[in-house]
């Protein structure tokens, strides 16, 4: 059995860590956070990567109540369209602050999103990546790779309208 020691140790070395994971993947994070120690605490003893082991419940739990709400809406026949994630119009800012990461990082596809924050906030290897995503551990590197070369892509663009917007009376000349 793990000794409260031990599980305490391990919040205070990964908890916030699974909490950030969790939070790129959906929510209740606190929740499956939570959730993921209650399930450390009943193990026989603790797993040889604690950290992914907790971002795999974490994410699995997370991924169970999202299916469980899917098939509830359904069956109650509330097909609202909500646009959680739109970004507000109103606000115009010139320099990359977290909104903007925020709103990039969740117009990416959910796996490769979960990458991204697993491996540059979680500061997972991608070893313990793919384990956690089911997947290789290229396979994680490569969408890994392409998913920074869409953030990128998404503030080229951005600067470029900004640039443009900005400086017009330098783009044309007589």
């Amino acid at each position: 059995m793990i000794t409260p020691l031990d599980l305490a140790e391990t919040w205070d070395r990964h908890a916030s860590r699974v909490l950030l994971i969790a939070r790129s993947i959906g929510e209740p994070a606190d929740d499956a956070v939570q959730e993921a120690f209650i399930a450390l605490a009943s193990q026989p003893h603790m797993p040889d990567d604690p950290l992914a082991w907790l971002v795999r419940v974490a994410r699995n739990q997370l991924l169970m109540w999202r299916r469980s709400n899917l098939r509830r809406q359904r069956r109650e026949s509330e097909c609202v369209s909500a646009n959680w994630f739109a970004a507000n119009a109103n606000l115009i800012d010139t320099a990359i602050d977290a909104q903007q990461v925020t709103e990039a990082l969740l117009k990416l596809p959910s796996p490769t999103r979960e990458i991204i924050v697993m491996h540059l906030w979680g500061d997972m290897s991608f070893e313990s990546i793919a384990e956690i995503t089911e997947t290789s551990k290229a396979t994680a590197h490569r969408a890994f790779q392409q998913g920074l070369k869409t953030l990128k892509q998404q503030f080229s663009v951005r600067d470029q309208i900004e640039h443009n917007v900005q400086l017009p009376s330098e783009t044309c000349h007589e």
